[in-house]
This record gives C-alpha cells, structure tokens and sequence, in this order.
C-alpha cells in the first residue's frame, strides 16, 4: 500500500514496450542537520521499490550526498560528482544559497530538481519542482481566513522579511478604509533582557485581542508562553500562527485559558503514524534508533518538510512510470564541463507539474 503523507496523485498506466533501465540513480544533498529529510528521501525510495505497480522492472538507488550549509562550491562539486554517475533526478538541498547552486546547474544541465522547502522567491521556472506550497497561494490563503474569522483589526508580529512576503496578500487586502492594523518586528529573546514581553505588552495596552504570528516554529512556544505570564493568552484573544508545522509545537500549557489558535497544516497525522513506525522498524533492522518527536497526545509526528520530501519522491517515481510509457528513456552520464542536456528532463518535469 503506498501511502503520500500530504497529497495522493492518480495516474493511468499505459502497456510499453520499452523499459527503463534496471537500476534509476536519484541524487539526494542533505545537511548533517536534516537527518529526517535523508530518512525520508531513503523510505520512500525503499517503498517505491517494494510496490511493483510504479517502476516495475527498474529500481530507485539512492545516491545520497552530505553537504555543508552555505559551501556554494562543495555542493556544486557534489552536483556535478552525481551527474557523472548518471542520476535521473537531484532532491534538496535545504539551505537556500546552497538550493540556489544546485538550481543553476540543473538548469543547464536541464535535470529535475525537487526541493520540498520554502523559498520566497516568487517564480518557480527552469527545472525546478518546489512541493512547498508557492508563498502566493499560503498568502492568499491566509486573507481567506483572517476574513473567514472576522477580524476587523490585528496586528501582525514578524520575525524576518521573509514573513512579510508571506503575508503580502494579506497586507494588499487591507485597504485604506478599513479598521488600521499594526505590524510589529519580533526581535531576540533575550534570556538575560525581558525576552518578547516588551513587544507584547504593547500589544496588549493597544487592546488589540487578533495577533497574526510569523516567527520560526522553534520560536512559537516561548511567545506564547511570555504571552500568557502577561495576561495575553485568554479567551479574549485569538492567535493565527502561519507555520505550517504547529502540529510540533506542544500546545498543552495553553488548553485552559480559553484562547483561541489557528494554523494550517498539510501533513495528514493518521498516515504519518503509519509511515513513522516504518521508518523506526527499518532503522532497527540496521541496529540504529530513531528519535522521532511526540506531540501531547503522544502521537509522532514529523515536521511538513520532512513530509513532502517523502512525498516528492513518489511524485517523482509515478512521473517517470507515466513518461516511460509514452516514450523511450535513457539515462546518461553528464559532465559540467561539456554542453550535453538530458533529452527527457523538461518532459518529466512537466509531468510532475501537471
């Protein structure tokens, strides 16, 4: 059974003649950081394996390099190191200015690059497939809810200049007759200073009660929690926090004082249960422990990115099965210092996008 953690695509498989070659090189650049990412880059190819109705006669071998964040040059080198092993497809990196490297040789090269993070940048061209949703789309999803809720006024905390892309809809929705809103910088958090409550508390004497939060995920509890010691975490006020992975943060402490929080979430929790217990069965197979996260219902979770790597390779791999059954395929070695393009990557990329 094969299962996709955030959406499902149906295809129609097609009676082919040709065949794909037996083994399909697939690179993945990962951080010493993003251990979840490389586990799930690593399962989903294992699935894939596992389920001969997508890629029947052909296997997925993962080919999987560590690089260091913001080392344009190490990662190029990694890059070209894979194309010369002749890979049908780069997954990640994560950190944006290393993703930027590995875009620009992808382009030229014309291979498929998947990446499943956010990235602010506006147009997605070349060969480039982001599963994160487009800032466009959150941004215009967000003015649907802070219209749906009702609110007449808010004020908007944010934490980098990416946030404000993030909500720029929502900025251009407000037109100049309607009731103002204030937009506030979250700044650090000072352990041995006040922390956020010098920011929250003049949020609090404007007795504003519908706070916008866009902060890292890793940055939401200590918010909240200085915003209930100063009184602000009551059933008079209502939070819509933009992060996509609220569903990691532990809420609990918050149950009780009647305040309302709203958030998105693409990841399906019931299926992720299913996918995680694979993952620790199979790092036990290799006598290694998983250290996976529980929420306060003590149920595991994994953070949005994580998911849709998983899910971006099965997107991948049913791209494929589609494309070989309209045409033949062959993957070749590519050199970075030659002109040569694979014939069939904008095929496939535009398989995968439509």
């Amino acid at each position: 059974m094969k299962i996709s953690l955030v959406w499902s695509i149906y295809i129609v498989s097609f009676i082919t003649c040709e065949a794909l070659p037996d083994i399909i090189r697939i690179g993945g650049l990962f951080h010493s950081i993003d251990n979840k990412q490389e586990i799930a880059f690593r399962y989903a190819v294992e699935k894939i394996n596992g389920n001969r109705n997508i890629l029947p006669k052909s296997r997925l071998s993962a080919q999987i390099e560590e690089i260091t964040p913001q080392d344009s040059f190490h990662a190029s080198k990694r890059v070209c190191h894979l194309l010369k092993t002749g890979i049908a497809a780069i997954f990640g990196p994560q950190n944006a200015h290393t993703a930027s490297h590995v875009q620009s040789i992808c382009d030229t090269m014309e291979i498929p690059h998947l990446e499943t993070r956010w990235d602010f940048r506006l147009k997605r061209e070349g060969c480039l497939v982001n599963l994160y949703p487009h800032p466009s789309t959150l941004s215009k999803a967000y003015v649907h809810l802070v219209k749906s809720l009702g609110w007449k006024s808010f004020t908007i905390i944010y934490e980098t200049n990416e946030g404000l892309v993030r909500l720029q809809e929502l900025l251009k929705a407000h037109g100049p007759t309607d009731y103002p809103i204030t937009i506030k910088q979250l700044g650090e958090d000072s352990k041995i200073g006040h922390g956020y409550r010098p920011l929250l508390k003049q949020i609090k004497n404007s007795a504003e009660s519908h706070i916008v939060l866009d902060c890292s995920t890793d940055k939401i509890y200590s918010v909240l929690k200085q915003a209930q010691e100063i009184g602000m975490m009551t059933d008079y006020h209502s939070y819509f926090i933009t992060s996509l992975d609220l569903h990691a943060i532990d809420l609990s402490e918050f149950k009780h004082g009647g305040t309302n929080i709203t958030a998105f979430r693409i990841v399906n929790p019931e299926k992720t249960q299913i996918v995680v217990r694979d993952w620790i069965i199979g790092e036990e197979r290799y006598s290694r422990k998983l250290e996976i996260e529980q929420n306060e219902d003590n149920h595991t979770f994994i953070k949005t990115e994580t998911a849709l790597m998983y899910d971006a390779v099965h997107l991948f791999a049913r791209a494929l099965h589609v494309l070989d059954a309209s045409q033949q395929i062959e993957i070749k070695p590519l050199s970075c210092d030659l002109t040569d393009t694979w014939d069939h990557g904008y095929s496939l990329i535009n398989y995968m996008k439509n």
